[in-house]
């Protein structure tokens, strides 16, 4: 059973594996992942030998998991064990050479051991430093003494890493480093090799440590659990550490905790604020026999929940894995980087005879050796600027599932958007009401509108229902005060009673109506026009007699004019409405929002056929959306983001790029993030390769020291560090402040 394969997660496209032989074997993996990139259908594969994981990325349409998993089987049926090291880094310089390592370790600190290093290598320069400059003491440097000695041992490493890549028929950067180093020692430069040595330990230990701040700031976002419960054991309720807990278990949860396991509610009800998931903050009623996932709230009553996934296992959990492995999705520019390096490395060579046989001189042609030795300026162009980009989004909340997707947001020329939850909030507000003429409104003082009003948040007045928060909300706003009431009673999913003035008083929907026998007659005509504007309607009644209608919609985002206009005058060239709202309140808002082309009324699987249509027409196109009917939508367009990083589930697995915090500021953030970024791996070449290139000339013509080409690597590499660094401090561009966009956002909720 050493091959055992075991399906551990899965979703259309990718499915993730446990083969327990994986388990500290570089060389099995290498091997593993080679075969499978064989199979048709298959388009990248990655091994995570830490935790025996193999994550295969495929094509739906051409094989499906099943095929997949087959395939792994034969594979492991023909390759056998090879032990290796744990947490050994993947590649010893952090640089692949030209092909991107498909060995990982995620799970393991990648800082550790490159700071360890580091360390090391820091203590011997500085005891060198001390020795020649403050107590000019002499230092042995030949091939037998200990620093030469010491500085070979350090290209162990490399030439193991050198090995393995020789095996594969990949001739690359690890082994054109560690024959200059010990070229270096063997002509009496150990202090050189040294330094080159010490240069590229502290260039894998800036990169690891930029890649573990992203992942440490995506592990803050989706914190999704506290670390007590309580589980209900014989009938009586024990508090329990969440780790501890098991699939089957009945935890108990009561008003105002956070649910810890996705399960079913075998027990009791209760308002469950969805909005961590969904991202809509109406709380929603949920009874025996529902579902709920971790990250949700408890609003108002008692569940007892028997889970059926936990600890790593919830949904939540399984979107931090998802981002974690994004980080090693390489964006087409840092492949790009390595192909340049790869180049480097050939020229280095070529450069090096070439200096040689027209000098005659070994010291010359050495000192070009070490300057194109070492091209990790030029793979590190990409790939630092790509980890601090995806860093500095982190921090803003906005999660980035991998470089690629960085890269082509701002290549984006068409831009569409889902109306509701996108363009619109998802706090409701109240949108309109209906009076009806009565004996309770025909005699009394006052406006008939501010009478229902004030009679409806006289009995919300202890409801904390978004719409009851709606309603309170405008009653205040109108400066109107409640009346006081005798009784009040709530009723879950249906609305609220009270006794006011002597007189029973109902707010809710039909349902609380059928319960206490009140007949909605001809005004269910008024309501359906409500619904039809696709408002939620809640009924007013007192003393069995309907008095009218609210009507409830989400307000427009203040910030959407804005971001619309920020978006054409970055480039893009169409910005789309698609909604499968009516069409009239659809065009209003596109006229509000100065937005041209309108697709209303249409169903989830059309809004991907008008992606397709664009793309068809040659447009790179950008998708905003955050619900279940837009992911189709979401994973057919080139970048897909999603409102919203708790949004609904199946939006947050298709889209490319969700905003955690809701705010539609995100897009053009990371609109002008992407630009931003391929400025700046454009100007990490310029630096890299230019200063490569005139080292060797410099050596060529016997200006420039074996030691001054160790210094060169120093300030190349420091200079494109400190360029990508910039994007850690990235600001989006200031919104245009239009007249009259905060009048437009304020009457959206008049409609």
């Amino acid at each position: 059973m050493k091959n055992r394969v075991r399906i551990k997660h899965s979703v259309a496209g990718r499915v993730r594996f446990y083969v327990q032989a994986l388990r500290r074997n570089d060389i099995l993996a290498d091997s593993v992942c080679s075969a499978m990139l064989q199979y048709d259908g298959i388009e990248h594969v990655r091994a995570n030998t830490a935790c025996s994981s193999l994550v295969v990325f495929f094509v739906p349409a051409q094989m499906s998991v099943h095929d997949v998993t087959a395939g792994l089987e034969a594979v492991m049926a023909q390759n056998h064990p090879a032990r290796q090291p744990v947490c050994e880094p993947a590649c010893a310089s952090g640089l692949c050479g030209g092909v991107a390592c498909r060995t990982t370790r995620t799970g393991c600190d990648p800082v550790r051991p490159a700071a360890r290093k580091f360390a090391v290598l820091s203590a011997l320069m500085g005891g060198v430093f001390v020795r020649r400059t403050v107590l000019g003491l002499p230092l042995a440097v030949t091939a037998f003494s200990p620093l030469g000695l010491v500085t070979v041992a350090a290209c162990v490493p490399l030439f193991r890493q050198a090995y393995r890549q020789i095996r594969q028929r990949r001739f690359t950067l690890e082994a054109f480093l560690g024959a200059s180093c010990v070229a270096a020692v063997a002509a009496g430069e150990a202090v050189t090799a040294m330094e080159v040595l010490w240069i590229n330990s502290g260039a894998d230990l800036l990169k690891a440590w930029i890649t573990e701040r992203s992942r440490k700031s995506i592990s803050d976002i989706l914190t999704v659990t506290t670390h007590h419960t309580f589980v209900l054991v014989d009938g009586v309720e024990v508090e329990a550490d969440v780790a501890s807990l098991r699939c089957g278990d009945v935890v108990v949860f009561h008003t105002g905790e956070k649910i810890c396991v996705d399960g079913e509610i075998v027990d009791g009800e209760a308002l469950i604020d969805e909005s961590p998931i969904t991202g809509r903050p109406d709380f929603v009623p949920r009874t025996v026999g529902d579902e709920v996932l971790a990250g949700v709230f408890v609003r108002q009553g008692v569940i007892y929940v028997r889970a059926r996934c936990v600890g790593d296992r919830t949904y939540l959990a399984r979107m931090l894995r998802r981002v974690e492995d994004a980080l090693e999705h390489r964006a087409p520019i840092e492949g790009a980087a390595d192909r340049l390096a790869a180049r480097l490395v050939k020229l280095g060579f070529a450069a090096t005879a070439a200096t040689f046989v027209f000098t005659g001189s070994a010291w010359r042609a050495f000192t070009v050796m070490l300057v194109m030795a070492c091209p990790c300026a030029t793979v590190l162009a990409a790939s630092t600027a790509v980890s601090a980009a995806m860093s500095a989004a982190a921090r803003r909340n906005i999660l980035i599932k991998g470089g690629r997707y960085l890269e082509e947001a701002g290549k984006a020329d068409v831009v569409c958007f889902d109306k509701t939850g996108t363009l619109t909030g998802t706090a409701p507000v109240l949108a309109d009401m209906v009076v009806f003429a009565s004996e309770n409104t025909a005699g009394a003082a006052g406006q008939p509108e501010d009478l229902l009003l004030r009679l409806s948040m006289s009995v919300e007045m202890h409801n904390h229902h978004p719409l009851a928060q709606a309603i309170k909300a405008e009653a205040e706003r109108r400066g109107l005060q409640p009346e006081p009431h005798a009784v009040c009673e709530y009723f879950l999913g249906k609305g609220m009673r009270a006794e006011i003035g002597g007189d029973e008083v109902l707010v809710g929907n039909r349902k609380l109506l059928e319960q206490f026998g009140v007949a909605t007659g001809k005004v269910s005509r008024r309501a359906s026009v409500l619904r039809k504007k696709g408002l939620t309607v809640l009924y007013v009644v007192r003393g069995g007699e309907i008095l009218g209608l609210l009507g409830f919609d989400n307000q427009l985002r203040p910030e959407s004019r804005a971001v619309v206009q920020r978006l054409k005058a970055c480039g893009v060239r169409r910005v789309v409405l698609v909604t499968g709202d009516e069409e009239n309140t659809a065009a209003e808002l596109a006229s509000r929002l100065d937005i041209e082309e309108v697709h209303a009324s249409v169903m989830p699987e059309e809004k991907a056929l008008i992606v397709e249509k664009l793309q068809a027409q040659g447009a790179s196109v950008l998708m905003v959306g955050d619900g279940i009917n837009d992911a189709l939508a979401l994973t057919g367009a080139d970048v897909g983001i999603a409102m919203g990083a708790m949004g609904s589930e199946v939006a947050i697995e298709a889209a490319d790029i969700a905003l955690v915090t809701d705010d539609l500021q995100g897009i053009t953030y990371v609109y002008s993030l992407s630009t931003a970024t391929m400025r700046v791996i454009r100007q990490n070449f310029w630096i890299a390769t230019g200063s490569n290139l005139l080292g060797a000339a410099l050596g060529a013509a016997g200006i420039l020291s074996p030691v001054m080409a160790g210094v060169l690597h120093i300030v190349h590499t420091l200079g494109v560090l400190g360029n990508s660094s910039r994007l850690l401090r990235h600001e989006p561009p200031a919104l245009a402040d239009l007249p009259g966009s905060a009048a437009e956002a304020a009457s959206a909720g008049d409609r």
